[in-house]
């Protein structure tokens, strides 16, 4: 995708599409609560969300920043609090972004559109408040902090962005509900300290249709997204 100009590392763009996608049907109404488990059997209670698709806020791109610590992100969701622990010394580029749209309040009201439950892979995505699988801002920034090629080279808990190539991040990003082996092209930027049993039991209820990708079958939304 070409894009019309550079800064700093991010580029403005017309349209910005996640490489890890489907496109699935709008999921149906939840009941007020639902309680899901996952394969350990850690009980999670999921309130009704008004959540729906809408369209990105107009933001202008965040400035570069330099941290002394790393942030902690706070994704308060109809499911329970999932905690972010920042990997900015690492990552700088990319938490400079996301703090940005936390801040803008990108990610509020948004619903995690996608997840993938299989042999190979186990993941929830996020940050896309279309919920189309193809929203995300104006602009994208480079990869960083790509890991090895190795075994388990995402482990669990793990939270990296979701791209469509290269140097192509926006807003999308996805939470890893066990360890798993990806190729290495997606940058990693923090790890999730609390909340993971939420990830876990959406993960593990499956998706609207049945199969490995798609849809999670509990409506697990961003209410929202606070940085510290």
């Amino acid at each position: 995708m070409k894009s019309s100009r550079k800064i700093t590392a991010v580029s403005v763009v017309v349209f910005l599409a996640s490489s890890l996608l489907v496109n699935v049907a709008t999921a149906a109404p939840r009941p007020s609560t639902k309680s899901v488990a996952n394969n350990n059997e850690v009980k999670v209670t999921c309130k009704q969300t008004k959540a729906v698709g809408h369209r990105e806020i107009k933001m202008a791109i965040p400035k570069l920043q330099r941290f002394n610590k790393n942030k902690v992100i706070t994704l308060t969701t109809n499911c329970g609090d999932i905690v972010i622990e920042t990997f900015a010394k690492r990552a700088p580029l990319t938490i400079s972004m996301l703090t940005g749209l936390v801040s803008a309040k990108f990610y509020d009201q948004s619903i995690c559109h996608r997840m993938i439950n299989s042999q190979t892979a186990a993941l929830l995505q996020c940050g896309d408040p279309t919920d189309s699988g193809y929203g995300g801002p104006a602009f994208q920034f480079d990869d960083e902090n790509l890991p090895k090629p190795i075994i388990n080279n995402y482990p669990v808990g793990t939270v990296a962005m979701a791209n469509s190539g290269p140097n192509t991040n926006g807003s999308q990003f996805f939470i890893m509900a066990e360890n798993t082996t990806l190729d290495p092209n997606y940058t990693v930027w923090g790890r999730v300290t609390k909340g993971l049993e939420i990830v876990k039991a959406v993960v593990a209820t499956g998706t609207i249709d049945g199969g490995e990708v798609g849809r999670p079958k509990v409506k697990i939304a961003i209410e929202k997204a606070t940085v510290r």
